[in-house]
């Protein structure tokens, strides 16, 4: 099987994945972004906690999972103050755990595992309470707005490819050659234009904003979206490496699905707080 049909199988079954899931109410979405918080936690403490023993590293992971929760299921339901003190405890053990274990430089590991704490779980945190920025109602009762966290996606996805598209097609002038060669200025014209363009198509679809502020939104995911995607790039080139991992067949990993989404999640949280 060649590339593109491995990234076209892959990717349909990717975006089939999360549609369904997001369109099935909080826990459908709850639990697909539980997975793709794990998945994400997984690669990047391969990735960039190496030297960590393995049970610094599971308490990284289950760090993440504990703040993904937090943040997750206080949008729908009382949690206790019990357990978000058990959750600055379990962040402060971070700095705790290298005075029992000799690492030559313990702040620069206790930095990168903060990162990653508010790279990925907080950010898909805010992606999923997005569901909760603006409610939907089903039947004359409220529902969890998955069309609003799909939009997302989709504008995302539209972004993705058209600036792909147009770049290939006129690409000549270098976005950021430093950090990524192959992305152009020609390339992220054309995916905020298509991205407009998308929002305009969710507007007749859903008409959960104005057009305006839909436009505004088109604008908002290819800027977080292209920024998700050069932090990436810049995350990988620092490493010497191609892909965050080999998951997801003709994509690489589920990092480098997810790098756009990460940076967008903070951004268009941040604007439906707005509006």
């Amino acid at each position: 099987m060649n590339n593109f049909n491995q990234r076209a199988i892959s990717g349909s079954i990717y975006v089939a994945l999360v549609s369904v899931s997001l369109l099935f109410g909080h826990w459908s979405a709850f639990c697909l972004f539980f997975l793709l918080c794990f998945l994400c936690l997984w690669e990047y403490k391969t990735l960039m906690l190496d030297e960590l023993s393995a049970v610094q590293k599971g308490f990284f992971i289950l760090c993440g999972l504990y703040l993904f929760g937090l943040l997750g299921l206080w949008q729908f339901m009382y949690i206790s103050r019990l357990y978000y003190g058990a959750g600055l405890l379990l962040t402060i053990s971070l700095f705790v755990s290298p005075l029992f274990r000799h690492q030559k430089l313990p702040f620069d590991s206790i930095g990168r595992q903060l990162t990653g704490l508010i790279y990925i779980p907080v950010s898909i945190g805010l992606l999923y309470g997005l569901g909760y920025q603006k409610f939907l109602y089903v039947n004359g009762e409220i529902a969890y707005n998955g069309l609003l966290v799909l939009s997302v996606f989709i504008l995302i996805w539209a972004n993705d490819t058209f600036a792909y598209l147009t770049g290939k097609w006129l690409g000549k002038h270098p976005l950021l050659s430093r950090i990524s060669p192959a992305k152009t200025v020609e390339g992220f014209l054309g995916g905020l234009f298509f991205c407009v363009l998308t929002s305009v198509a969710i507007f007749y679809w859903q008409h959960q904003f104005t057009l305006i502020e839909y436009c505004i939104l088109g604008i908002v995911v290819c800027v977080g979206a292209t920024l998700g995607d050069l932090i990436e790039s810049m995350l990988k080139r620092s490493l010497g490496i191609k892909d965050s991992g080999t998951l997801i067949p003709g994509h690489g990993g589920i990092l480098d699905r997810m790098d756009a989404v990460l940076i967008s999640a903070w951004l268009v949280y941040f604007y439906c707080q707005l509006i």
